[in-house]
């Protein structure tokens, strides 16, 4: 049942020895910037604001953004319309959960006990997968609480079938096309790559393994791409690793190269610069003065 999804589109850019040279110089680099002052640094960032054309997020991004740097709160995503039936308390309860919440754990129960007393075919099983997952990929805030609750869901199993299984069947069906969801819908393309990674983050199979999940972003990378890749990286970074070390290296050798590249963009430079930080740092959070030189760059650039 683990989801393995292999993605053989992107190559080496680096040798091991050139991206090792290549991280000490970026490391050392990043570290002069802290140690300018700060007049000097606020200058330098307007002036160079100015030479690049206005960056255009989507909205779900800039929510994203403004909820790191504690602008502003989470909100609830409302129902449009829902049918009068037995699925109305199980979206009530999901609609009133938000990350981080106080009472998120009790919420996550009461929804697991309302959903065993509501399920008595497969049917219905799956109906409540898909209200998850629905939820999940089109509400980026809901993405890591949605992989919480279905990893408390995962054996949950209805006339022979489990909760797992519909949920990967998802997975597997979005991930097979994510190509063709790029081009159709962004937003929804964003939100899946979001639940993925909190999937694999979260989730864990009957051997208490992660799902072997590999996501590399496409070359052509936009802003959205980018921030969705850099805030999942943070959380899921390690693990990655830990699971797929060869594939890392690629995907931080892509990093990298689009750091360096002239032609992208200010802010897409910051987070793949933030990435590389982050890896060299084991992934552990980096320090207080660090992280809000990041966040004070990321505010200029999106104002």
């Amino acid at each position: 049942e683990n989801l393995k999804i292999e993605d053989t589109s992107v190559c080496m850019v680096h040798s091991p020895a050139e991206m090792q040279r290549g991280l000490e110089a970026v490391e050392k680099q990043s570290q002069q910037y802290i140690q300018e002052p700060e007049t000097k640094w606020k200058d330098s960032i307007h002036e160079r604001i100015g030479e690049r054309p206005k960056i255009n997020l989507l909205q779900s991004s800039k929510d994203r953004l403004q909820r790191r740097l504690k602008e502003k709160d989470e909100v609830t995503v409302e129902t449009t319309n829902p049918e009068k039936n037995k699925m109305d308390k199980l979206i009530e309860i999901l609609n009133s959960m938000r990350n981080n919440s106080s009472d998120v754990d009790s919420k996550l129960t009461t929804f697991m006990e309302e959903a065993q007393n509501s399920t008595n075919s497969e049917e219905m099983l799956g109906e409540i997968v898909k209200t998850i997952y629905q939820k999940a990929v089109t509400d980026r805030s809901f993405a890591s609480t949605a992989a919480k609750l279905c990893d408390k869901m995962a054996l949950f199993m209805v006339e022979g079938t489990k909760f797992r299984s519909l949920l990967l069947n998802m997975l597997q069906k979005d991930f097979t096309m994510r190509e063709e969801l790029q081009q159709r819908d962004v937003e929804r393309w964003l939100g899946f790559i979001t639940f993925l990674c909190e999937v694999f983050s979260t989730m864990r199979s009957s051997t208490r393994e992660p799902f072997r999940v590999l996501l590399l972003q496409s070359q052509d990378m936009k802003e959205d791409a980018v921030l969705c890749c850099s805030m999942e990286l943070q959380s899921t970074g390690r693990l990655l690793e830990e699971q797929l070390p060869e594939m890392m290296m690629e995907l931080l050798a892509i990093a990298r190269n689009k750091m360096l590249c002239p032609s992208e963009s200010m802010l897409t430079r910051s987070l793949l610069l933030e990435v590389i930080e982050l890896h060299a740092n084991n992934w552990n959070p980096l320090t207080p003065t660090i992280t809000q030189y990041y966040n004070k760059t990321i505010q200029k650039l999106t104002a």
